[in-house]
């Protein structure tokens, strides 16, 4: 049994109206039951951790409280989503039939893709909205889900819109997270250092820059290496060379104190004395 949508009347209040039974019917919520479950571990085991979970279930009914509010959303169309194609289906000794009566004839197969479509979306623009209120409770900071988005430095679920995809956003941005992961070890290994970006995801995702001076100069350079992973998901991986060392020469020339963890790097020493030098005996010159 879902513990976040525990009956009918919870569940009713995120169901969107065309999806509301009629009077007689078998309750919503008795046919959808076992996928509002499956849904709710789901997005615990994606997003909100057990940790969470335990907090939001002793959240009174009367308090206004979003997180509870749209990690119900983000369970009911998930639960929808996987429910509504079986929802006409019964089982008979002929195999599988459709349910259907003199007044009400089943929607067509159109209708139902649809519908589809609106769920799948109601879920992802509501998983945008519930990512950022969980970086807010200190609980989530050290659980898994956290674990899975401090891997890059974008954490945010709206990356495939900066690409210009605005369908199938959570599916979407899964290919993308993976890609970036990939990406941010050249840049790290290349340029930027393992440590300064660790330091970086984790400031983005959680929000904590630091205090002036030095944190424009992260924020900065936050900015400057999204912007080069953005160009590289454009063009296939294609690595700009000249914006990253703009980006180093920028971290080399902070003041003492500030972006330490690239300058006490061993990607740091690459770029001492240019990081190369020239040998006849090899095939390759740095100018």
């Amino acid at each position: 049994m879902s513990l976040l949508i525990p009956d009918n009347n919870v569940l009713l209040q995120f169901v969107p109206n065309v999806l509301k039974s009629v009077q007689g019917e078998t309750l919503l919520f008795d046919k959808i039951a076992p996928h509002l479950e499956v849904a709710e571990a789901w997005l615990t085991t994606t997003f909100l951790s057990e940790a969470v979970l335990t907090e939001l279930l002793s959240v009174s009914e009367n308090a206004n409280n979003k997180l509870l509010h749209y990690a119900r959303m983000a369970v009911v169309a998930e639960a929808m989503l996987h429910a509504v194609p079986q929802l006409d289906l019964v089982l008979t000794p002929n195999g599988f039939g459709v349910v259907s009566n003199t007044n009400i004839a089943p929607a067509s197969k159109e209708r139902v893709e649809r519908l589809l479509l609106s769920l799948e979306k109601m879920r992802d623009d509501t998983l945008a909205v519930l990512l950022p209120l969980l970086t807010q409770e200190a609980a989530w900071a050290t659980s898994d889900p956290c674990q899975y988005f401090v891997q890059t430095l974008y954490p945010w679920l709206d990356l495939p819109r900066k690409l210009g995809s605005t369908d199938h956003s959570w599916q979407r941005y899964q290919e993308l997270h993976s890609k970036l992961i990939a990406i941010e070890e050249r840049l790290a290994h290349d340029f930027f250092s393992c440590e300064l970006l660790a330091t970086l995801r984790q400031a983005e995702l959680l929000g904590k820059w630091g205090e002036p001076p030095s944190a424009p100069h992260y924020k900065r350079a936050w900015r400057h290496i999204f912007a080069i992973e953005l160009y590289m998901l454009r063009e296939e991986g294609e690595v700009p060379i000249p914006s990253c060392i703009e980006v180093v020469n920028s971290l080399r020339n902070a003041p003492d104190g500030i972006l330490e963890e690239w300058k006490q790097s061993e990607t740091a020493a690459l770029f001492e004395n240019h990081g190369y030098k020239n040998d006849k005996r090899k095939g390759g010159y740095w100018f």
